[in-house]
């Protein structure tokens, strides 16, 4: 397959590979977003694949899912969770994925720059507190920068939906969204997650501190190998 900047699907490989984990609640959908920055082009933002995990898992069940999706490319990426609603799910992650996932914290403000380290079973975590309205701003305008690449499919398209249907509100502290009643914006929030981690000035270290955990392979397509 020919290399395409505008086609993710033909890139060899992403610098790194990241996977955006929303942790949907009862009534929502977990997901699994997968992208990162481009071979050839560190500010162009490819997203690879946008999948919606089955409802109703929890805990191991959900991170088991997960794995499969992060098995797919090689287990070699980088997982960035959002662990808002259900800090404790933090110690099944980090079992199954080890030092590999960042946790974040999506609340009304913040801009996700200073870590906290948290300890887990076997070791710590680090987690980063953002605003909603931030990721969103910041995902905008890399839209609006021509700086996202997305896989054509109805998955990309509906992510692309959810996040124009959101609603506005201007505020003296910035704009507010807000999902209109009976809507979804798993994948469109999942989007901006990867967004946020591709741009972190802390992404080198987050590769640099797993990176030795993993074996080395004779080939990287997707993962650290790819980018360090």
């Amino acid at each position: 397959m020919n290399f395409n900047r505008d086609d993710p699907s033909t890139w060899p490989c992403f610098r790194p590979l990241i996977i955006a984990h929303d942790v949907g609640r009862s009534r929502d959908r977990s997901t699994a977003v997968v992208g990162g920055n481009g071979p050839f082009e560190p500010r162009l933002l490819g997203i690879l694949d946008l999948q919606e995990l089955p409802q109703g898992l929890y805990g191991s069940a959900r991170a088991s899912k997960l794995a499969e999706v992060d098995r797919h490319y090689n287990s070699d990426a980088l997982i960035v969770a959002d662990l808002s609603n259900d800090a404790s799910y933090a110690e099944v992650l980090y079992e199954t994925f080890g030092p590999r996932v960042i946790g974040l914290q999506i609340s009304r403000h913040g801009d996700g720059l200073q870590a906290e380290r948290r300890p887990v079973k076997d070791g710590a975590m680090l987690f980063y507190t953002t605003g909603r309205s931030y990721l969103l701003e910041l995902f905008h305008s890399e839209l609006q920068s021509h700086q996202v690449r997305f896989v054509d499919g109805l998955a990309s398209r509906r992510a692309y939906e959810q996040l124009m249907r959101l609603d506005t509100e201007m505020r003296e502290t910035g704009i507010v969204y807000s999902c209109p009643a009976g809507q979804h914006d798993d994948l469109g929030i999942s989007c901006a997650m990867l967004a946020w981690a591709a741009r972190h000035p802390h992404l080198r270290s987050w590769v640099g501190s797993a990176a030795p955990r993993r074996p080395p392979r004779a080939q990287q397509t997707y993962g650290w190998g790819a980018f360090v």
